[in-house]
Formats: structure tokens, sequence, C-alpha cells
């Protein structure tokens, strides 16, 4: 995949690395001098100085061959711009818009007009905030979330002193609003369960539920064998 990332600072720079570490072509459009310079020389893909927001710019960038764009800047209004552009000179281009002020995605997201030019919003800061409050009150989970849904994906170790250890999805009683949708054996094995799926001596498993649901999912799958010794 041929991917043009607009905005180079932590976020669109992680990104670019990422995607080329999985074997994607990327071009970084950076309109700061010294921040493009630099670039050249932490990525393989090429980086161009200047203004995304700028058809000019784009199109030295390749957009009307690009699979996928993502516009990365701290600013609200460029991002939208340049996905607005980036729809104009190649339609069949997929769009991410980084949004920094949440009342700002909600207000894009209304307006029918503006959907047909991005495919995806993002909002780093209000999911690192969401993370966060998430994590101070309820710890302890390896994590990934769904703002939105009000769910989360989470996963759990097991080991041989785990309750759940070598029995039955069926028989564990999960609560209501959660589901196991996936298993992974000590050689890290790929299981997608039934209920009639004997979970392993060690492992992992991974389930999607609720947030309502965490602490009773966190509760059963956490829970020790119980020492019978006398």
């Amino acid at each position: 995949m041929f991917v043009v990332i607009m905005g180079a600072g932590r976020v669109g720079f992680l990104v670019a690395k990422m995607l080329e570490e999985d074997g994607h072509d990327v071009t970084i459009i950076e309109m700061d001098k010294e921040r493009a310079k630099e670039l050249s020389l932490l990525i393989n893909g090429l980086v161009i100085e200047g203004d995304a927001t700028d058809p000019k710019t784009l199109e030295e960038a390749n957009i009307k061959q690009a699979d996928a764009f993502a516009a990365l800047t701290g600013k609200d209004d460029a991002n939208l711009l340049a996905c607005i552009l980036a729809k104009h000179l190649n339609p069949k281009i997929r769009t991410s818009l980084r949004i920094g002020n949440p009342k700002n995605r909600r207000i894009f997201e209304e307006v029918t007009d503006l959907k047909r030019y991005f495919d995806f919003v993002i909002s780093p800061e209000e999911i690192a905030a969401e993370y966060i409050s998430r994590n101070i009150v309820t710890p302890g989970f390896d994590r990934v979330l769904f703002p939105k849904e009000g769910a989360e994906i989470v996963k759990f170790n097991i080991d041989e002193d785990s309750d759940i250890a070598g029995k039955l999805v069926k028989d564990l009683k999960l609560p209501k609003d959660a589901l196991m949708i996936a298993v992974y054996d000590e050689k890290g094995n790929l299981i997608i369960p039934s209920g009639d799926t004997k979970l392993p001596e060690k492992g992992q498993v991974i389930v999607f539920a609720k947030n309502s649901a965490l602490e009773g999912v966190k509760g059963l799958l956490e829970r020790k064998k119980r020492n019978n010794e006398s």
C-alpha cells in the first residue's frame, strides 16, 4: 500500500515508521524545513517539505497514485482541508482525519456534506484521555478501547494457577455482555472458540465486553485455583 502522510510530529512519525515496518510505501509532507530534513534520515520513504493544503504539493507527493492519505497535524482546519483536496484529486483514496478538539470531531461527523471527504476520524487526545480515565477507574487490564460503543477488548493470561485453565468455555459462565473472541495456546496458536472449546493450561484469552461487565470478567478470568492441600 502507498500512503501519504501530512504532518510528521510524534503521531505522524510513529504512524510512518509502523507502516514502513509492515512493508508499506510512505511519503511524508512536512512544512517545517528542519523537521523535514531530519525525517529524511529517519524513514526510507520520500519526505517533501511543503504544505499539504496546496494541491501542487499533494500532486508532487503522487497523491493520485496513493491508496491512503492521513492528515495528522495538530491543526484541525488544515487537516480537514487537506483531506478534501486529497479526495478531489483522487476520489478513490482513503482519507484519515486527525482531530485535536473533540468538539470539532462531533461537528465534522454531523455535517453530511463533509463526511464524504474523510473515511476515518481519529482524536488521539480523546482516546488517550479515555484510556487514562478507564485505567484509573478499572486498573489492571491489557485493553483496546471502543469509547463510542462503551466497550473494550481485553486480554487475560492463563497459567497453571488459573482457575479457568483446562475448562470449557461454556462452563465459565461469562457475564451477559461479554464474549470470548480468541484463545491462544502456549505456542501462540490461535483458536476461535466455541462453547465446547477447552482452554489451554497456559496461554491467553481475548474477550470483547461492555464496560459494565469488565469487573465481572476480570474476577472470573483472573481467579486462581483453590489450594486444596491440607
